[in-house]
């Protein structure tokens, strides 16, 4: 149990920061590091109850184990050096908290996705409400309807080219948000935002 597989299991205890650095310091002393002292005294009380069954106390078969079915999506990860603190500080620039941020990085490295997170998608909406707001009054700009004929029809040309390019924009950022909305609830979705 001393050394880790691919089948192994995390066993997780919260204990004061005294407690901490007292089994550290024990585990320092016997030339270990915490998690091995910590296996090895988990091997031993095992030893010492005797042999329990697995499927009296209501265990997952092998099989299921194995091949984890059933078993929640949950991992722990041991990142590198420095790289905590660096997700941290990307996740707080998002608005985020590490964890939801690394756990959207895998979401879309692993279903090649391209999910915003739902502070930045509920930023294009509105910028996308405000697009449409915006063109929305260009056109009544563009058209006036009491004049029988423009008096600069330059900025009439110009209106009509800024309502097309605020049109584009707004399409443009509602296939953003309706792709990225398909791919949070589905899983699926374009690689390219």
């Amino acid at each position: 149990m001393t050394k880790t597989s691919r089948s192994s299991r995390v066993i997780a205890t919260r204990v004061p920061p005294e407690t901490g650095a007292c089994f550290a310091a024990l585990a320092a002393r016997h030339h270990l590091s915490a998690s091995t002292l910590l296996a090895k005294m988990v091997d031993e009380v095992l030893k010492t109850n005797g042999e329990i069954s697995l499927s009296s106390v209501g265990q997952r078969s092998p099989r299921e184990t194995e091949s984890g079915i059933g078993e929640a999506d949950r991992i722990t990860l041991r990142l590198r050096k420095g790289d905590r603190a660096l997700a941290a500080h990307r996740a707080h620039s998002r608005g985020m908290k590490t964890g939801s941020y690394l756990a959207l990085l895998i979401h879309n490295h692993v279903r090649d996705a391209a999910v915003l997170p739902p502070n930045e998608l509920d930023q294009i909406k509105v910028t996308n409400a405000q697009l449409a707001a915006l063109g929305r009054q260009l056109r009544t700009f563009g058209m006036p309807n009491t004049l029988p004929e423009p008096v600069a029809p330059d900025l009439g040309e110009a209106i009509a080219t800024v309502r097309r390019e605020v049109e584009k924009a707004s399409e443009a950022m509602a296939a953003v948000v309706r792709r990225n909305l398909i791919s949070w609830e589905t899983g699926g979705g374009s690689s390219h935002v």
